[in-house]
């Protein structure tokens, strides 16, 4: 697709391997539905594509091509939890790539969720610093934020500059707010309608033509110039052109049927990963074999596993447990289960590859056999608790009151943290034993040396 269309942006083929995991052959049932749905796409009769790209998945469920031509198709009809689930499984195999985390950052702000869009936009403009739409969505996001001078720049660093002129001028008038068309709605209703409008806003692109276009090569999508204008969609209006061919009423306009919605709940979980987590904010508990997990939040066991305590590892055996009054418990497979946040936090998964990463322990959630682990202490006036270091190859889960910030630290340069906000770090530093006090009296905690200091 073009860079000033609607996810999804770039054909999968272009960028997404075909069944990652090694299945040998095609099956031709699977052959004719990806071709028909793709077929219809270019159509633009986009419910019955969803129909054919889902029995083309039926055949081979691990399918990147056919999830990310599903994730859009989901995208465009409404249907953004399943977009968004869809499109998280791509990017966790596919971290790289670019145009994954942008479509799934649009989803994201699309359902009201800003900062964790941001997170995925700009990992995108990691790998491609002069991605004109990532710039454009993160220039929309800051808009909605309040931070006119962000969004400002990054609409002029997207090539947007009808956008970035009109930053220029809420910045002067100290207008500072999204124009919400009038309507008479409850004040408690403003947020949802705020998010609407300026979603909408990323929709609305350049020209008319917003259906989905399937391109040859990806460089095709790459030679395109953008023309520094962004055309802010009207609230309300429709984003999809109307088709020359007539097509079924889209699942908005009927009840779903209990099996489709039962589809679109059951989360996807990537083979061989045993901590996941779905697009509802809940931990999967995933395997055959053992991990590590606490209790705390479990609603639902399947299988009959064990568990049992574990006890921090110093070097000298103790029989202190892991995670004191929440203890972290061994989990022995088969096993699957659903664990839920606690109120005011979120789960967030990351995968370790021969890093070495330090957490504070309470903010610990989860981890997989394929990690090891050892045990330590913060020095006791910062009184910020036990850590735990982890090494290997594998995933943890962490359970987090907000988004962390990563803030890298230099060799001969000292920083000093406020031990409750302390998450960990990574890298080669070390917590000085030296007392420090803030102004107020108040613990400070020391660290010195070479890494990224995670704060939440």
């Amino acid at each position: 697709m073009a860079e000033d269309s609607t996810p999804p942006q770039a054909p999968p083929h272009a960028r997404l391997p075909i069944d990652p995991g090694g299945d040998v052959g095609w099956d031709e049932d699977f052959l004719f539905h990806l071709s028909r749905g793709s077929e219809l796409l270019l159509e633009n009769r986009v419910v019955e594509a969803k129909e054919q790209l889902e029995r083309a998945l039926a055949y081979r469920p691990a399918d990147a091509k056919g999830q990310d031509l599903l994730a859009g198709v989901y995208f465009r009809l409404g249907v953004y939890p399943r977009a968004i689930e869809l499109w998280r499984g791509l990017v966790r195999t596919f971290p790289r790539d670019a145009t994954l985390r942008v479509n799934l950052g649009l989803a994201l702000f699309k359902t009201g969720q800003p900062e964790d869009a941001l997170d995925h936009l700009r990992r995108a403009l990691e790998v491609d610093p002069e991605h004109a739409r990532a710039w454009g969505y993160v220039g929309l996001i800051k808009w909605r934020l309040g931070k006119l001078q962000e969004a400002r720049d990054a609409f002029a660093r997207g090539g947007q500059a009808s956008m970035a002129r009109r930053m220029e001028e809420l910045v002067a008038s100290s207008a500072g707010v999204l124009d919400v068309p009038p309507s008479e709605v409850r004040a408690d209703d403003r947020e949802v309608t705020e998010v609407r409008t300026t979603a909408d806003a990323a929709i609305g692109r350049l020209g008319d033509d917003a259906s989905l276009v399937l391109e040859t090569t990806r460089e095709a999508a790459h030679e395109r110039k953008a023309t520094g204008q962004w055309r802010v969609h009207e609230a309300g209006a429709d984003p999809i052109p109307r088709s020359a061919h007539p097509t079924r009423p889209t699942p908005a306009d009927a009840p779903m049927s209990l099996a489709s919605l039962l589809d679109w709940w059951a989360p996807s979980v990537p083979s061989g990963e045993p901590l996941v987590v779905s697009s509802s904010g809940a931990l999967l508990l995933s395997t055959e074999g053992a991990l590590h997990a606490r209790e705390t939040g479990v609603r639902l066991v399947r299988g009959t596993p064990t568990s049992g305590p574990v006890t921090r590892r110093f070097r000298r055996p103790t029989d202190e447990r892991l995670g004191d009054e929440e203890p972290i418990l061994r989990w022995q497979g088969p096993l699957l289960a659903v664990i839920t946040p606690r109120a005011g936090e979120r789960f967030q998964a990351l995968r370790i590859d021969d890093d070495v990463l330090y957490v504070v322990e309470r903010f610990i959630a989860a981890f997989d056999d394929r990690v090891t682990f050892e045990s330590g202490r913060l020095p006791e006036h910062a009184g910020a608790g036990r850590l735990a270091l982890f090494r290997g190859s594998g995933s943890l889960v962490l359970r987090l009151p907000r988004p962390p910030t990563a803030v890298s630290v230099r060799t001969g340069e000292d920083v000093r943290v406020a031990p409750e906000s302390l998450l960990g770090w990574t890298g080669r530093l070390f917590p000085l034993d030296e007392a420090v006090r803030d102004p107020e009296g108040d613990a400070i905690l020391a660290l010195r040396g070479d890494g990224t200091i995670l704060l939440v």
